[in-house]
């Protein structure tokens, strides 16, 4: 009996705990070794339409944010530039940065105004060569999807991972880097790798997030979903105590008469 009640009471947790993943329509998923569209039009700090397939001529790191994240955007873009600092390869030579933002509603304004804050501060005569860009809500989605970096807004801020994505110059994806710091070896390794247009699995896959912890305002959907969480817990347990305080039959012997 017992069994079957532990059996019944694992089978609630497991179904509660899907409708929960299924709200969590965000991270990354890893699309090592497939190749990033080209026909997906940009807008960079000037303006001017750009096609991401043209700008692929070289390792890239690419990364997702968005200019006016109040979380884990600013310390990704500050990993970026401590890599390039650190590393011994050459921005705009031995590799180049793309940054875009995820937000379609951010204006081209916000993007050269990071290029010029991180240009100034990382005193390096190649950093014009991260690129920041912004784009519609089509081209956005094309390319984090094709990317593997899953997002979702919440209120007026996003939901998303901390991880930059090492291209290949033919627009394949080479690595994923988790987090907001890279280590300048691992870097060094991981863009002759790209060079060479070889893909391989990341080394370390320690997921950060960046939450928007303000209430949303439409919550129909989630609280639909924990409620039936927790009505089939509460029906387990119930199931599970009527179990319990039922009596169990009486066994008795074949050679023992009922008393």
């Amino acid at each position: 009996m017992f069994g079957k009640v532990a059996y019944l009471l694992f089978c609630a947790l497991m179904w509660s705990g899907n409708l929960w993943s299924q709200e969590k329509t965000y991270g990354i998923l890893e699309r090592t070794g497939q190749v990033l569209p080209a026909d997906v039009i940009l807008l960079d700090e000037n303006s001017r339409q750009v096609r991401f397939g043209d700008l692929i001529d070289k390792p890239t790191l690419l990364s997702f944010v968005y200019y006016e994240c109040p979380g884990l955007c600013s310390p990704v873009m500050n990993g970026i530039a401590e890599i390039i600092r650190k590393s011994d390869l050459r921005l705009g030579i031995d590799y180049q940065v793309i940054t875009i933002s995820v937000d379609y509603k951010e204006p081209v304004s916000l993007a050269r105004s990071k290029k010029a804050t991180y240009v100034k501060d990382l005193h390096n005569a190649n950093a014009q060569y991260w690129q920041f860009y912004v784009a519609d809500s089509v081209a956005i989605k094309t390319l984090t999807d094709a990317a593997g970096w899953v997002f979702k807004r919440s209120g007026n801020d996003f939901v998303h991972s901390a991880a930059t994505i090492l291209v290949t110059p033919n627009r394949m994806i080479s690595q994923y880097f988790y987090g907001t710091f890279i280590l300048p070896m691992h870097f060094h390794l991981a863009v002759n790798d790209a060079r060479a247009e070889i893909a391989n699995a990341s080394r370390v896959k320690d997921q950060k997030y960046c939450y928007n912890f303000e209430k949303p305002t439409n919550e129909t959907y989630s609280t639909i979903v924990h409620s039936a969480g927790i009505g089939v817990l509460v029906l387990a347990a119930f199931l599970f105590i009527w179990l319990s305080l039922t009596p169990t039959p009486r066994q008795y012997s074949k050679d023992k008469p009922i008393q």
